[in-house]
């Protein structure tokens, strides 16, 4: 277990058993599920379908004391907890049994365990996956190869099968591994807008980078079972598909993991156990490796989206680089579009399972809200020592919610770390829970409204074909599925101000790009010095960040980006030019994007070629400024932060010195076409309780870098917290200087220049 470099606060909600009794407000009523107050008449006659389930031991593998949530991760996501039963609660509080698995029979389909329901938009049928009568392994990280999809109707009739056992795959080409790599399971299933379903597998031969697991994806299929195909290509993981109700993509939970990291040494070091320790740039040593020890290491899941056919693989939010603060592993779509987000402490999924909390996020790059359980990482370990309960913290326990109208929830919770979760009513916010169902020494998990819900937009397909069942061959050709287009229209675009992204490296610190596939060849299992990445080749970055190349289709590829003299361009912050985690594109497609850093895919767009190729480069250029109160504090200019951040972090200008007058410089590595720059005014209060305006300031042009041809000048008045923009006819310049003329107000007390923020929305150009 590797602890956490960000300990995030940590959120325990601890209530006594006395609050787990009904408690009716709200408009609620007993024996009554209505889902908000003063319900329209007739609209108190839902119900909800979920699973009952055992409860596993074994919860973690560093402490045997604590039970297991089944369903969670790679720890437990196909780990057996029969017998499992579907059922229904009626509006009146009544419970229903659609499968029961505790008496397989024919009827039954021979079921003994269930999962995930799912329910079609217009209501009237259930998906869920199902495990058949059989032997199997009952420990975590196994991994059963008999978990498939089933469909059933809300008042039990029309049990079929979906997904079935009818992969044969000659599984030569893995060599000593493919034995381990025959079986497969489904799980996961969640209908789309056009009646398809998309699940999760482990079809697609291949071993995780962490922990010996297998690896996930996404297939879809039709509701009848026809036309599987998979639609992803993740090295690691795949799980827990959502639909987007606002723009009918999916939103799923990708697993963030390299365990190769970039180096800046180009020689070969073989490793003793076969393989390497470093090659092609790549190093496998957490220490020493670009940026410092750890700077690449991400082990956790996080959120991402993509269309039905596979197609625009994005990130759809979290915070910059912090693990515990992006990491999510399922939930449910608000229907404004948020995410309440299951959470778990022990991130990367595979040592433990549950032990978490709720959370609430809004797509794009921000922090999370808190709304039940544990929603952090933290040291209060329910066990400190001999053994030390890593991921299990001390508190109550809560997952799996479903949105319901009118603002409230279903989600399941659980009083210690026996995870005996009951499912409760609440608030978006988790207040005001109600016991609604909860059987003693079972799990009642994932429950679903049973009823028709609006019908998200329909993405049609924009590519076809069926991506092939095995990876390449590790001698290839590994482009045998097809091409797609690597459209990368600037890697140095950076976000807006206040985007919580790390920046773009620097303009002009990019020479060239690599390309790698790290795809399953014959290691078996997570050794990050076999089956090294091949490099397939590389390509030139224009001096405007442009970079159009033709890649491998249906394959794990990660890229790098160097220097002329060979070396990997750090980003700002924290993090290199060098992709941790995998991205992918489906044959036929094109995958267009902004930056090179984590989380510009989050970045909008922009609408044209020419558009892109201009971004606020100010994050790349050295500072240099007339006078400072405190040094440290000079790359305040172009941290990106305003109004996010502390109030400390803006340049000021020395005390001791006239504040009019004073002034700042921006020297870019190359020359850059200035189309504008953007003043930032100090926001005002804060601990500086500052009261700063600049009445007016001075914006020059420079030629080079010595800053002795001027080439323009322009003034801007009245600076605002919001930025104000002095425009330029795309001039070329290497040095842009700042200086405020004339400034009022304290900060601290004191009398000083400051500048919140400057932006140069310029285009790199050739040295």
């Amino acid at each position: 277990m590797r602890a956490t470099a960000v300990f995030c606060l940590l959120f325990v909600v601890a209530l006594p058993a006395s609050a787990q009794a009904p408690i009716f407000a709200d408009g609620f009523e007993s024996g009554d599920l209505c889902w908000w107050a003063n319900p329209p008449a007739g609209e108190c006659s839902s119900a909800v379908v979920f699973v009952s389930r055992a409860i596993p031991d074994n919860g973690s593998i560093y402490w045997n004391v604590p039970k297991d949530m089944p369903g969670v991760g790679t720890h437990s996501r196909f780990r057996v907890a029969a017998p499992g039963r579907l059922l229904v609660r009626e509006a009146d509080g009544s419970i229903r049994t659609l499968v029961d698995g505790s008496a397989p029979s024919a009827a039954s389909l021979f079921l003994i365990d269930v999962n995930a329901p799912d329910v079609s938009y217009d209501g009237e049928e259930i998906v869920f996956a199902g495990l058949r009568q059989g032997s199997y392994d009952p420990g975590p990280n196994n991994n059963p190869g008999a978990w498939r999809l089933y469909a059933i109707r809300p008042d039990g009739g029309g049990l079929r099968q979906v997904t079935f056992s009818d992969q044969n795959l000659d599984l030569s080409q893995f060599g000593g591994a493919a034995s381990g790599l025959a079986a497969y399971d489904d799980t996961d299933p969640a209908f789309l807008p056009d009646g398809r379903i998309v699940f999760s597998s482990t079809r697609w031969p291949s071993y995780a980078q962490y922990s010996g697991a297998r690896a996930s994806n996404l297939y879809v299929i039709d509701a009848s079972g026809a036309n599987l195909h998979r639609i992803t290509a993740e090295r690691n993981g795949a799980d827990r598909p959502l639909v987007d109700p606002l723009t009918g993509k999916i939103v799923y939970s990708r697993w963030w993991r390299n365990h190769r990291f970039a180096t800046d040494d180009l020689s070969t070091v073989t490793h003793p156990q076969g393989g390497f320790r470093q090659k092609d740039g790549l190093t496998i040593d957490r220490n020493d490796h670009v940026g410092g020890a750890d700077n690449l290491w991400r082990n956790f899941w996080q959120i991402a989206a993509i269309a039905p056919d596979g197609t625009g693989l994005e990130m759809w939010g979290g915070f910059e680089r912090s693990e515990c603060d992006s990491h999510i592993y399922g939930g449910a779509m608000t229907p404004d579009g948020d995410l309440i987000a299951n959470f778990f402490p022990m991130y990367n999924m595979t040592e433990a399972a549950g032990f978490g909390g709720l959370r609430r996020f809004s797509r794009g790059a921000g922090i999370y809200r808190h709304i039940v359980g544990i929603t952090a990482v933290g040291t209060n370990y329910v066990n400190p020592t001999n053994p030390t309960s890593y991921g299990i913290l001390a508190g109550n326990y809560a997952g799996e919610p479903t949105v319901l109208p009118g603002g409230k929830m279903i989600f399941s919770w659980a009083e210690g770390i026996g995870q005996d979760y009951g499912l409760y009513l609440s608030n978006l916010d988790g207040s005001g829970r109600q016991l609604l169902h909860d059987q003693a020494g079972r799990s009642e998990l994932r429950a679903r409204l049973l009823r028709p819900r609006p019908l998200p937009p329909i993405l049609a397909d924009t590519v076809s074909g069926v991506p092939a069942l095995l990876p390449p061959s590790a001698a290839g050709p590994y482009n045998v599925g097809g091409t797609f287009a690597f459209d990368a229209r600037n890697v140095y675009a950076n976000g807006p101000v206040d985007m919580d992204i790390v920046d773009a490296p620097p303009v002009g610190s990019a020479a060239a790009i690599h390309f790698f596939i790290d795809h399953q060849r014959t290691a078996a299992g997570s050794f990050p010095n076999l089956d090294w990445p091949i490099e397939l080749g590389q390509a030139p970055v224009a001096p405007d960040g442009s970079v159009f190349e033709l890649a491998p289709a249906h394959v794990p590829l990660f890229e790098q980006l160097r220097d002329s003299q060979g070396r990997v361009p750090l980003t700002g912050r924290s993090g290199a030019a060098h992709v941790a985690g995998m991205n992918f594109g489906r044959a036929g497609s094109s995958a267009p994007c902004v930056g090179c850093h984590a989380g510009h895919t989050m970045i909008p767009l922009p609408a044209t070629l020419e558009e892109a190729k201009f971004s606020n480069l100010a994050p790349g250029a050295s500072v240099t400024v007339s006078s400072s109160r405190d040094p440290a504090r000079n790359h305040g200019l172009i941290d990106r932060r305003v109004l996010k951040g502390e109030i400390w972090r803006y340049w000021n200008s020395d005390p001791a010195q006239p504040a009019d007058g004073q002034w700042l410089r921006l020297v870019f590595p190359v020359p850059v076409t200035v189309r504008a720059v953007r003043l930032y005014n100090p926001r005002q209060g804060g601990e500086a309780n500052s009261n700063l305006q600049v009445h007016a300031a001075t914006v020059r042009l420079f030629a080079d870098a010595g800053a002795s041809q001027q080439v323009a000048q322009a003034g801007a008045r009245n600076l605002s917290v919001a930025g104000t923009p002095v425009a330029f006819a795309d001039l070329l310049a290497r040095v842009i200087e700042v200086r405020v003329d004339d400034i009022s107000g304290t900060f601290y007390g004191m009398q000083l220049a400051s500048l919140a923020e400057v932006e140069v929305i310029a285009r790199g150009e050739a040295p």
